[in-house]
């Protein structure tokens, strides 16, 4: 898959994730070999995606877009990940709790909503109640630089690493304080 190119909505009105916050993030996760991923607010998937090419076992993206999820099927077909990788057209917040009557776990949890809507905060209060990840999963969140989500940490989780790419900045979490 390295060098292909995935096939973008034309007339998606989403932010996709740059190439450098990329690399970025898979450089503070290291390694994710015989992962298990959810991509919600999936996008273009190409975390999932790059995920996948970098070994993860399979992928879950959650995409409410019917457009934007049928051209990240088409992409999936492309690249041959049918068969690792699903996609649930909905919205994260019926998602979730799905996921969760399928006893299904996650190892790394990528969460990039729209921006400045209070939607991480309110995913990982959600996810709170759902547990669908293990002990040690990571939940890679993306915002703003305007938007505080320190409070996440108050509410039981902890901050491993955040880094901010001009206005953007992902922030690395697990359960449970340190």
């Amino acid at each position: 898959m390295k060098g292909r190119y995935i096939q973008l909505h034309e007339e998606a009105d989403a932010r996709y994730t740059s190439s450098k916050v990329r690399e970025s993030i898979f450089n503070l996760l290291k390694d994710v070999t015989d992962k298990k991923i959810l991509d919600l607010y999936a996008g273009s998937g190409i975390l999932a995606i790059e995920s996948l090419s970098r070994g993860a076992l399979n992928a879950v993206m959650v995409e409410i877009d019917k457009k934007i999820a049928n051209r990240l099927n088409e992409n999936i077909k492309i690249l041959n990940l049918d068969t690792r990788c699903s996609i649930m057209n909905m919205d994260v917040k019926d998602a979730i709790p799905l996921l969760y009557k399928t006893d299904r776990l996650f190892d790394i949890i990528f969460i990039d909503p729209p921006y400045e809507k209070g939607f991480a905060g309110d995913t990982m209060r959600l996810l709170r109640s759902y547990a669908i990840y293990n002990r040690d999963t990571c939940f890679v969140i993306e915002t703003s630089k305007r938007e505080d989500i320190n409070f996440i940490e108050a509410e039981g989780w902890s901050l491993m690493k955040k880094k901010q790419y001009g206005d953007t900045v992902v922030s690395l979490f697990r359960e449970g304080f340190l």
